[in-house]
């Protein structure tokens, strides 16, 4: 008797371990262990279970000497312990029950029989104890690559990092032809040109790539990472964007994960290009600066003088930056430079200055030698120029040049100040101004210096402007009409 009960023990665990091995019967015990049902209907399964486990008792089971099998109530169980461990206990003991008061001899009594009835109840109960503790089990495994399956593709939908699965295709030989994907993220899906997920798993790369084949940083890498397993991180250029990359060995396979870097590789260049720039123009400045000081230390008398014009040069400098820095270097407004310069003045003599001429953007080193001039045009008529009398204006214009619209004319005329003396050799105002104007080309400074007052012409390029005019320099002449031709405007009439 008890050979018999082990061995029917022993069937039923083998049984039920091969019915969980066969893939369609485990997907359905795995669905029914996943059903999110309530409380009550989970119950109603398990007795629905053992109500039929019980009919095919009665209809099928047949007797072993004097032995009932209970061999369909272990499926039952099963089941119901499937669908949670409440269910799977309700199941066991409505079938240890049924068993005992009904297919048990005596029947409709829970007297116990012989000691083969008795075997077969503690048998029966220690088998469905096992059985509920293995299913259990079961749904614990189920339960926790659910979570992390659920985990994995919550956090790839929002990643902004690519992620892709790929599968070796192996030929006869064992030689890796071609990679087929098996996953793909959102954010590798919007690399790709038809990003349509169903068109892309169980794709092959070198069928929706072809020049994947002999990229150096795809297709070949891919198989040096298959053939020697070492991880792999590059950055490349695919479709006129940037990518950085890092390829993995999974089992057969390999993990791709991928981010645009365009923008970042974009940025990085411009921060160069920009480390430039500044180097070059902080290298400018200084060399005007030491220029200035030396120039400006030459025809000082005084150290008072000296440091008074200095700061004054220097101040002018500074206004004409703020309004570089404000435009982010990159043009500057002839009307803002302009007012900018004369700032000081402006505020307490505005009545004293015409200022009026179109808007018109300009490059920044052509900013910066306006505002230099300008300074030492005004520095040199409150000097000795037009402001320095009480009636004494300032007109200060600009157009474009009828022939050629990207050169501009601007005019610095005074009027109502003393006469203007032929002035003795190059002062430091038109030095600065040969300097100031020598590097840009196409730039002309005429100066004249009529008795009336002082007139200055400045011409120079608008920005995006038409090359062609002569290199920068600088005329002076002492006749009392200025020449209408050249439309003349300011410089000094004695340089400080």
């Amino acid at each position: 008797m008890l050979l018999a009960l082990e061995k029917q023990y022993g069937l039923w665990m083998r049984v039920g371990s091969f019915v969980l091995d066969i893939p369609p019967l485990s997907m359905i015990l795995q669905r029914a262990a996943n059903l999110a049902r309530p409380a009550v209907k989970t119950y109603l399964v398990a007795a629905g279970c053992v109500a039929l486990a019980f009919l095919v008792e009665l209809l099928c089971a047949r007797p072993i000497g004097n032995f009932v099998s209970l061999g369909a109530f272990y499926p039952a169980v099963l089941v119901s312990a499937l669908l949670g461990a409440g269910p799977g206990i309700f199941a066991a003991l409505a079938s240890l029950l049924l068993a005992w008061l009904i297919l048990l001899p005596p029947a409709f009594t829970l007297a116990s029989g012989d000691a083969q009835e008795v075997w077969q109840i503690v048998l029966f109960t220690l088998s469905t104890g096992l059985i509920i503790a293995v299913a259990g089990a079961f749904r614990k495994v189920q339960v926790t690559p659910n979570a992390a399956n659920e985990l994995f593709k919550t956090v790839q939908d929002i990643s902004s990092e690519g992620l892709v699965i790929y599968r070796a295709l192996r030929d006869a030989s064992g030689r890796a032809i071609d990679l087929e994907y098996r996953y793909a993220n959102p954010a590798a899906l919007a690399f790709m040109t038809k990003s349509d997920p169903n068109r892309v798993v169980g794709g092959r790369l070198l069928e929706r790539l072809p020049l994947a084949r002999e990229h150096p940083q795809l297709f070949p890498r891919y198989l040096e990472v298959l053939e020697t397993g070492n991880t792999s991180e590059a950055e490349y250029e695919l479709g006129g964007r940037r990518f950085r990359s890092k390829v993995a060995k999974l089992q057969d396979g390999l993990v791709v994960t991928m981010r645009d870097v365009s923008a970042q590789h974009r940025s990085d260049e411009v921060q160069r290009l920009l480390a430039q720039e500044l180097d070059h123009r902080v290298k400018n400045m200084l060399t005007t600066v030491i220029s200035m000081t030396k120039l400006t230390a030459n025809g000082a008398s005084s150290v008072t003088e000296l440091r008074d014009k200095l700061l004054g040069r220097f101040q002018a400098m500074g206004r004409a930056h703020e309004l570089l820095v404000a435009s982010s270097w990159t043009d500057a407004q002839v009307d803002e430079v302009v007012r900018g310069t004369l700032d000081p003045r402006l505020h307490s003599n505005a009545d004293r200055f015409v200022i009026f001429g179109p808007e018109v953007a300009i490059e920044p080193e052509t900013a910066l030698a306006l505002n230099m001039a300008l300074h030492e045009l005004a520095t040199n008529a409150i000097k000795y120029g037009a402001l320095s009398a009480d009636r004494g204006q300032v007109e200060i214009s600009w157009a474009q040049d009828a022939q050629s619209p990207s050169v501009i004319h601007l005019s610095w005329i005074e009027r109502g100040g003393p006469p203007v003396e032929k002035p003795i050799g190059k002062g430091f105002g038109t030095r600065l101004l040969e300097r100031a104007f020598a590097s840009l080309e196409g730039s002309r400074v005429l100066l004249h210096h009529a008795r009336s007052g002082v007139h200055c012409e400045i011409v120079f390029n608008a920005k995006h402007n038409l090359p062609g005019l002569s290199v920068s320099r600088i005329e002076m002449t002492n006749s009392d009409d200025p020449p209408l031709s050249s439309r003349p405007l300011p410089n000094t009439a004695r340089a400080g």
